[in-house]
C-alpha cells in the first residue's frame, strides 16, 4: 500500500535538502547576509529529524519491516561508500591502491575515513541509523497511556543533553574568560546521556512526533504560524549571534560554526520553520507537483549531490564573476536539478532503485 504523502512534510523536506546543498561546497563573499544563510542552514538535518519522527510515529510499527529498512539504510551506505571512494577518489586523483585492506574495510563498514576521500556529510546516515536503532522502544511508548508525554520527556532530555549541554558550556568559558569564575567543565556529565553524540537527532525526530500528532498551536493555524515566525526570528539571529560570538567577525569568515547542531537557536529555528509549515496546503499544481517530486527523492538527491559537488563546483568557481548569495543559490540549484534527475531515473531500475530510494 502506498503511503499518502503529507504535503506540508513535503514542504519541510524541500526547504531541508535546499539548506543542506546550499552549505555543501560553498561559494559565499565574506559578508553578514552570507553568514545569516549560513547559519540558517543548521536548521536542515534537524528539519529532515522532525519529519522523520513526523511521519514514523503515525504509521504501524511492524518490527520485521522496520529491521528490514534500517538494514537496508546500512548496506546502501555501505555501497555508497564504495562509490564515493571510486568516484570522488577518481576526481581527487586519490588511487584506491593506496590504502591497505583493513583501511577500506572499516571505511566502508564502519564508518571509518580515507584521507581525499570527502565524506564528512554521511555523519546524517549514521545518525538515522542510530535513530532508528532506538525507534521501535519509542513507538511502544507512544502507545501508552500518556504516550506523547514521555516523547516529549525524552525530546527535551536529548535536546538538553546536546545542545543544552553546549549552551551551558558556552556560558560557563565566557564567565571563565571573563576572570568572574575558574575553569569549569561540564564534561562529566555525559555520563547522564544514554543517547550518544546523537542523543539531539533523537530529540529532534521525537519532538517531529509529537509536533505533529499534537493539536493546531495556539488552537488556530495563524496563531500557530505566528509561534513559528516567532521561533525564528529568535533561533536565526541567535545562531548568527553564536557564530559571531565564537568567530570574532559578523560576517561570512569560511569557517563553520563548531558543533554547528548542538546549539540552543538551532531548535527554535528548526521548530519555527516547521510550525510554519505545518497544516500547510498548496493550491497551485505545478507547485505541488514540483514539491512532491523534490520531496520524494531527497535521498537520492543528498547521495548524488556531493559527487556532483566535487566535480562541478570547481568549475563553477572559476565561471562566476564573485561569489555572493546568489551565485551559492545558483550553485545548489545546479546540483539539486542533475541530482533529481538522475534519482528519477535510477528509481526505475530495480536493481538499483534502492541506492536512492532507500
Amino acid at each position: 500500500m502506498v503511503q499518502k504523502r503529507i504535503e506540508y512534510l513535503d514542504v519541510v523536506k524541500v526547504i531541508a535538502i535546499f539548506l543542506v546543498v546550499f552549505c555543501h561546497f560553498v561559494l559565499l563573499a565574506q559578508t553578514i547576509p552570507a553568514n545569516l544563510f549560513m547559519s540558517a542552514c543548521w536548521s536542515g538535518v534537524p528539519l529532515f529529524f522532525l519529519v522523520n519522527g513526523a511521519l514514523l510515529f503515525t504509521r504501524p510499527l511492524s518490527l520485521k519491516k522496520h529491521i528490514r529498512k534500517t538494514l537496508t539504510i546500512y548496506l546502501v551506505l555501505v555501497i555508497w561508500r564504495l562509490i564515493y571512494l571510486l568516484s570522488i577518489g577518481a576526481i581527487n586523483h586519490v588511487p584506491s591502491a593506496g590504502f591497505g585492506k583493513s583501511q577500506i574495510l572499516v571505511y566502508l563498514f564502519a564508518f571509518g575515513s580515507l584521507e581525499g576521500i570527502g565524506t564528512g556529510h554521511l555523519w546524517f546516515i549514521e545518525a538515522l541509523l542510530a535513530v532508528y536503532l532506538l525507534f521501535p522502544l519509542f513507538r511502544v511508548c507512544f502507545d501508552l497511556p500518556y504516550g506523547r508525554k514521555l516523547i516529549l520527556f525524552f525530546a527535551i532530555y536529548g535536546l538538553l543533553m546536546t545542545n543544552g549541554m553546549t549552551g551551558a558550556q558556552m556560558l560557563l568559558d565566557g564567565l571563565t574568560a571573563a576572570g568572574w569564575i575558574g575553569n569549569v567543565s561540564l564534561s562529566s556529565l555525559d555520563v547522564l546521556n544514554p543517547f550518544g553524540i546523537y542523543a539531539n537527532m533523537l530529540g529532534f525526530f521525537l519532538l517531529g512526533a509529537w509536533l505533529h500528532t499534537g493539536p493546531v498551536i495556539g488552537k488556530s493555524i495563524p496563531a500557530q504560524r505566528l509561534t513559528g515566525v516567532l521561533l525564528a526570528a529568535v533561533g536565526l539571529p541567535g545562531i548568527w549571534a553564536v557564530k559571531w560570538y565564537m568567530s570574532g567577525t559578523p560576517a561570512w569568515d569560511g569557517i563553520l560554526l563548531a558543533e554547528g547542531y548542538r546549539h540552543l537557536p538551532v531548535i527554535l529555528l528548526a521548530v519555527g520553520i516547521f510550525l510554519i509549515c505545518r497544516d500547510l496546503t498548496i493550491k497551485n499544481k505545478v507547485l505541488s507537483t514540483a514539491v512532491r517530486a523534490v520531496a520524494s527523492r531527497t535521498l537520492g538527491i543528498y547521495y548524488l549531490h556531493w559527487i556532483l559537488g566535487w566535480l562541478l563546483v570547481p568549475y563553477m568557481a572559476l565561471l562566476l564573476p564573485r561569489f555572493s548569495v546568489a551565485a551559492n543559490t545558483v550553485k545548489t540549484i545546479a546540483l539539486i536539478l542533475p541530482a533529481l534527475l538522475v534519482t528519477f531515473l535510477l528509481e526505475k531500475i530495480p536493481l538499483v532503485r534502492k541506492l536512492v530510494t532507500g
